[in-house]
C-alpha cells in the first residue's frame, strides 16, 4: 500500500514535520512507500501533517487523493494530543490497523 503525504504551508509549525515524515518512512520500511506524488493518486492512504492545531491545508479536493486520510495537526494525530516523538509511531499503528482490516 503506497501512502500519500500533503504538508501545509509551515507558517506556523510546531512539529519537525519532515522528521516525523522520515521517521514514519523508517517504520513501516519499504513494504508501504511513502510519496508526495499526488498525480499518481488515489492512494488507500493519505497522511495530511500540519505544522499546528489549524490544519487549515485540509481542504475538500484531498479527498481525491485518499480513501482515508490520517491528520497530524500540530500534536494531535486525528484529535488525539501525543508528546511529538510518539506521533510517528501512532500513525504506524493507523496504518497497521487500516492493513490488517482493523480500522
Amino acid at each position: 500500500m503506497d501512502i500519500v503525504v500533503k504538508y501545509c504551508g509551515g507558517c506556523n509549525c510546531q512539529i519537525d514535520r519532515s522528521t516525523i515524515i522520515k521517521d514514519i518512512e523508517n517504520l513501516l520500511g519499504t513494504s508501504h512507500p511513502v510519496t508526495t506524488e499526488a498525480a499518481a493518486g488515489p492512494y488507500e492512504t493519505g497522511i495530511l501533517i500540519c505544522g499546528c492545531p489549524a490544519a487549515c491545508a485540509r481542504q475538500p479536493e484531498l479527498d481525491r487523493l485518499a480513501k482515508r486520510w490520517m491528520v497530524i495537526a500540530g500534536k494531535t494525530v486525528d484529535t488525539r494530543e501525543l508528546p511529538e516523538e510518539r506521533i510517528a509511531a501512532a500513525v504506524v499503528q493507523i496504518i497497521k490497523e487500516i492493513i490488517s482490516g482493523e480500522g
